[in-house]
């Protein structure tokens, strides 16, 4: 059966290129800045800093004279055709010799497109672009750097490079002046990757006060925790459902996806992005949908789907009963009823695929308090970056269990860290210095060679 993965046309969600585009803009609009940042002066031309997602490329356009960022683009990450998620990606690479150069390209191209996009934008001639810098998790940064990445699938996933890579434009194959540079963000582990580093930088979390859990929550999730003086690293594989892959119903965060929900006297209320028809439920509008059918008893610990026979000997409320319904054996809850039938409905696989996805994110927060000494009470803040981690309901995250529990507002959402902090070392020589440090600062936490990481996961895939 095809799962809509919100960036093709084949399923009918994906109406059309202008759908996409909405969701990339949505990337371009979540960067802040520290207060503490003071961007140098006075350095020659302008520089292009990139995001390189799995899903999303964002570039931002500076003016390194004047020191400030001028214009932003997005563009979704043309790999995408040959596998959502990094381990797809490097399993083609590994097929044929020949495929590691075809994923290299596909992605320079996009960033050419970028620059050719934010050059239009700012009015600039992209010969006057002297300097670039690039983040990405570690698989995107090797595909990027045309380093093969077969190695990243095999324990102990050691990178094929260490440190910075700084490339001469042709190198690159870049589209800006040929005597310019281009700064590849260092790694910090086999998937703890540059963005994570570029996010740290952003997000000052190695100068606040206590304990901080930081989480990048997407394909792969990675979380960081630090109390200023120790810090740990670790990847985890949550899976693409909250990206809205892996769900029947999926999409991408664009217009008409679904990305909040609320259930209440026997009702669904729902609002959509763009507030139109609904085509599909997002990351952040799943989270509310299971976090709300787990408050309406309709979902148990262990992530069963009630039938409607259920709804009497539960006492709940009997407008249930008509939304939940069994196709092919499978049990459903219908969020939105369409005349035409096409509804949009939470199934039993789907919610499992939340459990999957909340239990590894869930399983590393706990894995590496441990490490630490720590216990969940001892969380003085989360901090969640990326775009999944500026839309999602704190509450609902929390009822799910993919946030630890603790009050809402110890909860932050940082918006865009990676894109922030690749700009940051671009255009400050001290940023730099950071974010070269930090490989050597962070100690990374295997989490596969832990001898309790499984019953760990199976034990946190249960909703509490």
């Amino acid at each position: 059966m095809f799962k809509c993965t919100g960036v093709c046309s084949t399923c009918g969600r994906c109406k059309n290129s202008a759908m996409m585009s909405g969701a990339n803009d949505r990337k371009t609009k979540m960067l802040a800045y520290p207060d503490d940042f003071r961007p140098a002066e006075g350095k020659e031309g302008y520089g292009a800093a990139f995001d390189i997602g799995t899903t999303t490329v964002v570039g931002m356009l500076w003016d390194l004279c004047k020191g400030e960022q001028i214009a932003t683009c997005a563009k979704t990450n043309p790999q995408n055709e040959f596998g959502m998620d990094v381990i797809s990606r490097i399993t083609f690479c590994g097929r044929e010799s020949e495929n590691l150069d075809l994923l290299r390209n596909r992605i320079t191209e996009c960033l050419n497109g970028i620059i050719a996009e934010l050059c239009e934008k700012a009015g600039v001639d992209a010969e006057n672009i002297m300097t670039a810098s690039v983040c990405g998790n570690t698989t995107m940064s090797h595909l990027f750097a045309g380093y093969p990445p077969m190695t990243l699938a095999l324990a102990p996933f050691h990178p094929a490079y260490t440190g910075t890579l700084r490339l001469a434009a042709s190198e690159a194959m870049l589209d800006i002046n040929e005597k310019g540079t281009v700064i590849v963000v260092p790694n910090i582990a086999g998937h703890v990757g540059g963005d994570i580093t570029a996010g740290i930088v952003a997000s000052r979390i190695l100068d606040m006060e206590g304990l901080t859990v930081f989480i990048d929550i997407g394909t792969n999730g990675e979380i960081v925790l630090t109390d200023g003086m120790k810090t740990y690293a670790c990847s985890t594989a949550a899976g693409p459902a909250f990206e809205g892959s892996a769900i029947l119903h999926g999409m991408r965060a664009a217009t008409g996806a679904i990305e909040k929900i609320r259930i209440e006297d026997g009702d669904v209320d729902f609002k959509t992005i763009g507030e139109c028809e609904p085509q599909g439920i997002c990351g952040s509008g799943l989270i509310d949908a299971v976090a709300q059918m787990i408050k309406a008893k309709l979902i148990n610990k262990t992530g069963r789907l009630i039938g409607a026979e259920d709804v009497d000997k539960k006492k709940l409320n009997p407008a249930l009963k008509e939304r939940l319904i069994e196709v092919d054996g499978e049990r459903r809850f219908v969020l939105v009823s369409k005349a035409n039938g096409d509804d949009i409905v939470i199934t039993q696989n789907d919610i499992r695929e939340v459990q999957l996805a909340k239990g590894a994110i869930a399983a590393g927060i706990q894995l590496m308090l441990e490490e630490m000494g720590k216990t969940v009470e001892d969380i003085d803040r989360v901090v969640i970056a990326g775009a999944f981690g500026n839309y999602i309901d704190k509450e609902s995250a929390v009822t799910i269990g993919v946030l630890p529990k603790i009050a809402p507002e110890k909860i932050i959402s940082a918006g865009n860290t990676a894109g922030a902090g690749v700009s940051m070392i671009m255009a400050d020589e001290k940023e730099m210095a950071l974010a070269e440090s930090l490989p050597d600062r962070i100690e990374h936490v295997d989490l596969a060679a832990r001898d309790n990481f499984q019953n760990t996961y199976l034990s946190a895939m249960a909703f509490r």
